[in-house]
């Protein structure tokens, strides 16, 4: 019973403040929506795949135990990709400002379990960088890799074009983000307004809380009451000078 009327209670307190939750709601959706347009940039993302594979002209087990191992070297080759040894070349060919940490933290490695391919992603606000960027990284990657580790296993099967669709911002979600953060700040400032109101609202607060005894109420009389009151005195008036006349 007691947290039904609880219930009821909170219930109330957000009905009696329900417009100012919604409004800042709205608000809060129609600033994080101005926020993404204007101020986020948008980031473009494009890819290259690469195989890792020995070249052999027979399968056997041998072989097998080659793709295992091919398999294996690619976490070894993530780390060669995101290191100086391949990036400060990248950087020399394209002519980047970019230092290498800088460039090494638009390169994600994306590989699949069990595969002998791996892609190399590459995010830039210019999509046309991006493929640029991705290439060249595959390109000295593969060059280099036989010189580095004395071996001759891979392949570049698709190179990166650039795509005119940003993967970020998502101003969908960041739009549900703001609405959100608005209700909750609508809803705590609602519980808070209700804390900080220290004004009776009831008899039972005296007689239960206080444990008063009530001796009488004053009632507030509005304008309409006033008026007909006025109006009423009024006639009474008139009537009494016409019987006077008479």
């Amino acid at each position: 019973m007691e947290d039904t009327l609880g219930l009821a209670s909170i219930f109330t307190t957000l009905k009696k403040r329900i417009f100012m939750i919604i409004g800042l709601g709205l608000l809060g959706l129609g600033l994080m929506i101005a926020y993404t347009l204007i101020f986020v940039t948008p980031q473009f993302s494009s890819s290259t795949q690469l195989l890792v594979n020995r070249i052999t002209s027979e399968t056997t087990g041998a072989e097998v135990n080659d793709i295992d191992k091919d398999i294996k070297m690619i976490n070894t080759y993530k780390d060669i990709i995101k290191g100086p040894v391949i990036l400060d070349q990248v950087r020399e060919e394209l002519d980047t400002p970019l230092t290498t940490d800088e460039l090494s933290g638009k390169i994600i490695i994306e590989t699949e379990e069990s595969s002998q391919v791996f892609s190399i992603n590459v995010t830039d606000e210019d999509p046309y960088v991006a493929a640029r960027l991705a290439n060249n990284v595959a390109a000295t990657f593969k060059d280099e890799i036989g010189t580095i580790m004395k071996v001759d296993n891979v392949t570049i099967i698709s190179k990166a074009i650039p795509k005119s669709t940003p993967i970020s911002p998502n101003v969908p979600l960041n739009a549900i983000v703001g609405l959100i953060a608005g209700l909750m700040l609508g809803i705590g400032l609602t519980f808070f307004l209700e804390l900080m109101d220290k004004t009776i609202k009831s008899d039972n607060y005296i007689t239960e809380k206080v444990e008063w005894t009530i001796l009488g109420s004053v009632y507030e009389i509005n304008t309409d009451e006033t008026t007909i009151e006025k109006e009423t005195n009024q006639l009474n008036l008139n009537l009494q000078r016409i019987n006077s006349k008479e």
